[in-house]
């Protein structure tokens, strides 16, 4: 089965975003993507409280899992931390350098997540998203 295309779609609708989310940033940033986030949900990233949707960017491999493990606890049980790492001799917005996004995968389950998703961000970034798996949700 041939893979599908999803380079039409806008990034903000690749990662779910929708009007009224309450969105949180962890680590360093693209002030422009975050300027476009806030115009699509409407509001400023929040600071406190549950999020529906986390946009990290990490400065370090190794500060990758205990970071995603307190993320855990601040976003909604179907919510969504999206992980934004440097493509191949790239630089993310953070500054880290490349990180094979499967080497990744293990640095999130030990954090209690799983991934579900990725996407390519931009000619530099790509991200992958992790979530609460369904068996350890509340509800």
């Amino acid at each position: 089965m041939p893979e599908k295309d999803y380079s039409h779609r806008d990034l903000l609708d690749k990662l779910g975003l929708k009007p009224g989310h309450a969105v949180r940033v962890a680590g360093g940033s693209d002030k422009a993507l975050l300027a476009r986030v806030r115009a699509k949900v409407g509001r400023a990233p929040v600071r406190r409280g549950l999020a529906d949707v986390v946009l990290y960017w990490p400065r370090s491999v190794g500060e990758i899992t205990p970071r995603l493990a307190e993320l855990r606890g601040a976003i909604v049980e179907n919510g969504g931390i999206w992980v934004f790492t440097a493509k191949r001799n790239q630089r993310s917005a953070s500054g880290m350098d490349y990180l094979n996004q499967t080497d990744l995968i293990p640095l999130g389950l030990a954090a209690g997540l799983v991934d579900n998703k990725t996407c390519s961000v931009s000619e530099a970034e790509s991200a992958m998203r992790f979530v609460i798996r369904k068996k350890d949700r509340q509800a």
